[in-house]
C-alpha cells in the first residue's frame, strides 16, 4: 500500500495521512480513480457515500485539511526582524519629515508674496506722498517751558476711522472723528506747556481703522479700506507734526490692531496682511523731515512694544485684542515674566473702548465711542483718548480727554 494512481506514499506518512492526501486528489481530480476504489484500496468499513460526503459541502474535510496547511504556512513565515520595524519605522518618520518641509516651504513662500506685495505698496506710497518740510519758525514754542524729566504718554487707539452711525447715544462720521482729534491734540498741548513736558511719547496702539473684518463694520462706513487708511494715516501724521512743535522730543510707539486685517477670518489671516502696517510706512515718510521725532523699535513683534521713561519706569504698549476682557488685570506681572529684558511696571492697552486703570494696566478709551453693537448689547463709555504725565520722582497725572 505503497503508492496508489500514482501518488506514492511519504516517508514516515501514516496510513490516514496518506488517506487525505489521495481524497484531496480525488477532490480536486487529479487522479482518475472513483471513491469505491479508494475505500477497496486502504479497506476502509464505511460506505463509499460516507467518504464522498466528507470531501464535500460546507464543513467538509477539505476545507478543514486546507484550514490547517494554510496555518501551518503562516506559521512558518517568520516576523519581520528588528532591522526591517526599524526601517520602516524610519521611512515613516522620514515622510512626515517631507512633508513638514513641504509645508514650512509653502508659508515661506506665503510669507515672501505678503513681503512682496507691502514693499510694492510702500515704494508707491514713498513715491506718492508729500512729505512736511521742517520750517524753523514753527518750533520757537519748543523747548520754551520744558523741564529735562517730566514724560508724557499720549495714548491713541480706536478711531475707527472709516465708521459712520447715528444713534441715541452717539454719532459718528470722518467730520465728528477730525474734530475730536483736534480737540485731543489742544489738551494734550494745554497738559504738555502746563506740566513743563520735555519728551511726549505718541502710542498709536490700533484698530485706526474700521476696517472690513465684520459685516457691521463694512455696513456702517462710508470709506473704503484704502480710503481709511489714506485718511487715518493723514490725520495721525498732521497730529504728530502739530504736537512737535511744542513738545521738544517726540517719540513714537506704534502697535498694530485687529481691524486692519486682510482676511476676515483670523484663522485664516496672517498677522503681517494688515493694513496699519501701511499708516505706519505712510508716516514714517510723511515725518522724515521732522527733527525732533523719533520712532521706537517694536523689539518683540509688531503688536508689542517696551520702552523705559527718564524716571526708569518702563512701559508696554499693545493693542489687547489678544487679551480677554478682565484678564488683562493680571498683564504687568505676566509681561514681566514673559519679557527677559524689562521689569515691567505698566501696560498700555486700547480694544476694550472703556478708559480704566487696574493694576497699573491703563486701558484707553476710543475716539469713536459707543455704536450700534455696543448700544445693543448696553455697552457705553464716553469716547476719550488718555494722557499720562510723569515727573522724575515717580508722580503721575492722568487725564482722560473726553470727547463729546
Amino acid at each position: 500500500m505503497n503508492s496508489f494512481f500514482g501518488i506514492d506514499r511519504l516517508k514516515d506518512e501514516s496510513d490516514f495521512e496518506f488517506l487525505l492526501r489521495v481524497c484531496m486528489a480525488k477532490h480536486e481530480k487529479k487522479i482518475d480513480a472513483d471513491w469505491q476504489e479508494i475505500v477497496e484500496f486502504f479497506n476502509l468499513e464505511c460506505h463509499v457515500d460516507t467518504l464522498r460526503k466528507k470531501f464535500n459541502g460546507p464543513f467538509a474535510m477539505q476545507h478543514v485539511i486546507r484550514h490547517y496547511e494554510e496555518k501551518l504556512v503562516k506559521a512558518q513565515v517568520p516576523e519581520p526582524i528588528d532591522a526591517v520595524k526599524e526601517i520602516e519605522k524610519k521611512r515613516q518618520q522620514l515622510a512626515i519629515d517631507k512633508q513638514k518641509v513641504k509645508d514650512e516651504r509653502t508659508e515661506l513662500n506665503r510669507r515672501l508674496r505678503t513681503e512682496a506685495r507691502w514693499e510694492a505698496i510702500v515704494d508707491i506710497i514713498r513715491e506718492k506722498v508729500e512729505r512736511y518740510e521742517y520750517e524753523q519758525g514753527d518750533y520757537q514754542l519748543t523747548h520754551k517751558y520744558a523741564a529735562d524729566k517730566v514724560d508724557a504718554c499720549l495714548m491713541l487707539s480706536d478711531w475707527h476711522i472709516g465708521a459712520k452711525f447715528d444713534t441715541y447715544l452717539n454719532s459718528f462720521d470722518i467730520d465728528i472723528a477730525k474734530a475730536r482729534v483736534e480737540y485731543t491734540k489742544q489738551c494734550t498741548i494745554d497738559y504738555c506747556v502746563k506740566h513743563k513736558v520735555n519728551t511726549l511719547y505718541i502710542e498709536v496702539l490700533g484698530d485706526m481703522v474700521s476696517g472690513i473684518i465684520h459685516v457691521s463694520n463694512r455696513l456702517e462706513q462710508a470709506e473704503n479700506i484704502i480710503q481709511q487708511t489714506i485718511l487715518a494715516s493723514e490725520m495721525l501724521s498732521e497730529l504728530v507734526r502739530d504736537l512737535s512743535r511744542v513738545v521738544p522730543n517726540i517719540k513714537l510707539v506704534y502697535c498694530i490692531g485687529n481691524h486692519g486685517r486682510i482676511n476676515a477670518d483670523v484663522k485664516e489671516s496672517l498677522s503681517e496682511e494688515n493694513f496699519e502696517y501701511l499708516i505706519k510706512h505712510y508716516m514714517t515718510i510723511k515725518l522724515e523731515n521732522l527733527p525732533n521725532i523719533q520712532w521706537l523699535e517694536n523689539e518683540v513683534n509688531h503688536e508689542m512694544c517696551f520702552y523705559t521713561l527718564s524716571n526708569g519706569r518702563t512701559i508696554a504698549s499693545m493693542h489687547g485684542h489678544r487679551e480677554k476682557r478682565g484678564s488683562y488685570k493680571n498683564a504687568v506681572k505676566n509681561l514681566t515674566d514673559y519679557s527677559e529684558t524689562y521689569r515691567v511696571d505698566e501696560v498700555h492697552i486700547g480694544h476694550f473702548h472703556n478708559h480704566q486703570i487696574i493694576n497699573n494696566v491703563i486701558v484707553n478709551g476710543s475716539l469713536m465711542g459707543c455704536d450700534n453693537y455696543a448700544q445693543n448689547f448696553k455697552y457705553h463709555a464716553a469716547p476719550s483718548q488718555v494722557l499720562r504725565v510723569y515727573d522724575e520722582k515717580g508722580n503721575t497725572i492722568t487725564y482722560e480727554i473726553i470727547l463729546k
